[in-house]
């Protein structure tokens, strides 16, 4: 019991100093992010053709549409059909990515993702480097640069709203990562959680936001309503993802067995195996469990376990009562890593 509660102690220091010292950066439009999604949409990928944003998608499509037939293009139509480079890879490629277009870190086999190939990988930053240049990309970006703060600005009250401290207290780890949030003007309503290890070790965590509601004018519109469930889901699953993938073998026999039966349903939805389901489900039940512990209507709440069984996660209401039995444990099982074991037999169930 000492031990837990230096831990409980050692948790909230490093949840303050994580509120306050800036780990979770203010929102901000990536240029990284705004370019791949763009050569995304020229090559048709229906994941990143949303028009929802339709002035922003406009510009893009008169700056950009001349240059349709760019190699780059090809090649990325060729890795979304024989690789599925597609959804989530293409945002782990632009955070991998500086300023300059260079990687961060050395591309291998699992990095920028393991659906990219190191040669690949090469290859597309090449490619893309030439579309950069040949497109004048600097200037669509100088030239949209109000429209980014803009759009930052109107995003800011639901990043105030966002409790960040959370996150370390809950899944019992230490504040070392960095969390950004990226309001991604062109994603329509598709939403990311990629991250990506820097070589001096230190993990950046991002929120990749999607753009789905205007007002009037058809600016950016984002209401806590619609866009602060969404926020909380993206950063839980850089604390989920890795639980599932180191513990397959506790899970995989039940994660087989749920997949037959709602299979079809979770591929609609781009989950095309077991273990993507698995950490959809952790997610979204960490996403109601945030909003328990928050205070959260009832309704909101119900509101929000509705949305997901709809989407077939059927098992919803029990896996959030094993998140609260996690939590009521927390000196047996100070992380929620140390509960995988537990987890797994809820899943059996």
């Amino acid at each position: 019991m000492k031990r837990f509660s230096l831990l409980l102690v050692a948790l909230t220091l490093g949840a303050t100093l994580f509120a306050q010292n800036g780990f979770l950066d203010k929102p901000r439009v990536d240029e990284r992010v705004e370019l791949i999604s763009i050569v995304y949409r020229l090559s048709g990928a229906r994941e990143y053709n949303h028009n929802m944003y339709a002035s922003y998608v406009d510009k893009i499509h008169k700056h950009y549409d001349p240059y349709k037939d760019h190699e780059l293009i090809d090649f990325v139509k060729q890795l979304r059909e024989t690789n599925g480079v597609s959804y989530d890879s293409p945002m782990f490629m632009a955070i991998s990515l500086d300023d300059n277009l260079d990687p961060l870190v050395p591309f291998t086999g699992n990095i920028p993702e393991p659906r990219w190939g190191r040669d690949n990988a090469l290859e597309f930053v090449r490619l893309l480097k030439d579309f950069y240049r040949e497109t004048n990309s600097a200037e669509f970006f100088r030239s949209n640069e109000q429209t980014y703060q803009l759009a930052s600005d109107r995003f800011a009250p639901v990043y105030e709203k966002m409790d960040a401290a959370w996150y370390p207290a809950f899944y019992g780890q230490a504040p070392e990562e960095q969390f950004i949030i990226i309001n991604a003007l062109g994603n329509g309503g598709s939403n990311y959680g990629p991250q990506i290890r820097l070589q001096n070790g230190q993990r950046i965590v991002y929120a990749v936001m999607g753009t789905w509601k205007t007002d009037q004018e058809g600016d950016p519109l984002y209401t806590a309503e619609e866009y602060f469930p969404t926020l909380v889901h993206e950063f839980n699953h850089s604390f989920i993802n890795h639980l599932i993938d180191n513990n397959r073998e506790l899970f995989a026999a039940s994660g087989e067995k749920i997949f037959e039966i709602v299979g079809s349903l979770m591929q609609q939805q781009a989950y095309g195996a077991w273990h993507m389901v698995f950490k959809e489900s952790l997610v979204r039940a960490a996403v109601i469990k945030y909003m328990k512990d928050h205070d959260f209507s009832p309704q909101e709440i119900a509101n929000e376990t509705t949305a997901q069984l709809a989407r077939g996660f059927f098992w919803i209401e029990d896996l959030v009562k094993e998140l609260d039995i996690y939590s009521q444990q927390r000196a047996t099982y100070p992380t929620l890593e140390s509960y995988m074991p537990q987890m797994a037999k809820a899943f059996e169930q």
